[in-house]
C-alpha cells in the first residue's frame, strides 16, 4: 500500500458540506473515478463504522465519499413525512454530488444503504456507473424465512433502547464472529445510537416505505452483489432475487461472513469489489 492509506485517519478526513436543504457530513480520500459508500440503517450507524477498512484501499484507485445518511452520525437529523425516506435520501446524494462537482459516481451500499443506491439508481440512472449491493433490499418480501427476520427483530429493540446489552444482542445476529467487533467499537455505537436529535426526528417520521419490488428491474447500472452465507438480518433468499429481477447482475457469496460482508471479509471484499469497478 501506499502513504495514503496510512496516513489515513477519521478526524483527517471527515467535512461537511450544505448539500441542497441539509447539511450532510462525510468522509473523502483518494483521487480519481468517484465511489460513494453508504452505510446501514442500524443504530449508531456511521459511515465511518461501516467502512474505515474499506476506505484506504479504495482511495488508492477512487476518489471515495463515506458519507453519512440523513439522520445518522453527522448528518443532519430529518423528520420524513410526505415522502419516504429513501427517496428523500437519494436525492439528497443527488444534491451532495452537486455540491462537490461529482457528476457521475459509483454506489457501494450496505443494507439500507445498498436500498438508497438502488433507488437512487432508478430516480437518477444519469448520475449512477456502478452499485455493490452488500446485504442490501431488507424489506424486500421472502418466502422461505419468516419476516422480520432475527436480526431485524434485534434492530428494532436496540433502536428502542440502545444500551450495551441490546447492541451486543445486535451485533451477535450482525456478524458471523462477533468477536470481531472490539468491546470499544460497540460502546462507541452505543453512544452514536443515543443522538437525541436522531432519535427524535426518526420517532417523529411518518412516511410510507418506499416498496422497491418492481423496482429492481429498472436498474441499468451493473451491479454486483454481495452476500453473506449466514446473514441474519436479510437472508440470502433476497440476493437471489435481485439477481434474477437486476438486469446486468452477478453475485458473490461469502461463507462464515454474516451482514458485513465489507468488515467481515474485509481484504477479499475490497478485492472484488475493485476488480469488479474496474472491469471493462
Amino acid at each position: 500500500m501506499t502513504q495514503v492509506v496510512a496516513t489515513l485517519s477519521e478526524e483527517g478526513t471527515s467535512h461537511s458540506v450544505q448539500a441542497g436543504p441539509y447539511r450532510v457530513h462525510y468522509h473523502e480520500a483518494g483521487q480519481g473515478p468517484a465511489v460513494i459508500m453508504l452505510h446501514g440503517g442500524g443504530p449508531g450507524a456511521t459511515a465511518w463504522s461501516n467502512f474505515s477498512g474499506n476506505l484506504g484501499p479504495f482511495a488508492e484507485q477512487h476518489r471515495t465519499l463515506l458519507v453519512d445518511m440523513l439522520g445518522f452520525g453527522g448528518s443532519e437529523s430529518v423528520v420524513f413525512d410526505a415522502e419516504p425516506a429513501t427517496t428523500v435520501r437519494a436525492r439528497a446524494l443527488r444534491d451532495l454530488m452537486d455540491a462537490l462537482g461529482i457528476e457521475r459516481a459509483s454506489f457501494v451500499g450496505n443494507s439500507m444503504g445498498g436500498t438508497t443506491a438502488m433507488a437512487f439508481a432508478v430516480d437518477h440512472p444519469e448520475r449512477t456507473e456502478r452499485l455493490v449491493l452488500v446485504g442490501a433490499a431488507g424489506m424486500t418480501r421472502t418466502v422461505v424465512v419468516p419476516q422480520p427476520t432475527e436480526g431485524h427483530r434485534r434492530l428494532a429493540e436496540a433502536g428502542a433502547n440502545p444500551s450495551v446489552e441490546t447492541m451486543q444482542a445486535l451485533v451477535d445476529t450482525m456478524l458471523f464472529d462477533p468477536a470481531l467487533l472490539p468491546r470499544e467499537a460497540l460502546e462507541e455505537r452505543v453512544r452514536a445510537a443515543r443522538n437525541e436529535s436522531h432519535r427524535d426526528a426518526a420517532a417523529r417520521s411518518t412516511a410510507p416505505w418506499r416498496d422497491q419490488t418492481d423496482e429492481f428491474s429498472r436498474i441499468r447500472a451493473r451491479t454486483l452483489i454481495v452476500w453473506g452465507r449466514e446473514d441474519r438480518v436479510n437472508p440470502l433468499e433476497i440476493a437471489l432475487q435481485l439477481l434474477r429481477d437486476i438486469p446486468d447482475s452477478r453475485l458473490h457469496v461469502f461463507r462464515r461472513c454474516g451482514h458485513w460482508a465489507q468488515i467481515e471479509h474485509a481484504a477479499e471484499f475490497n478485492r472484488v469489489a475493485l476488480d469488479f469497478l474496474a472491469a471493462a
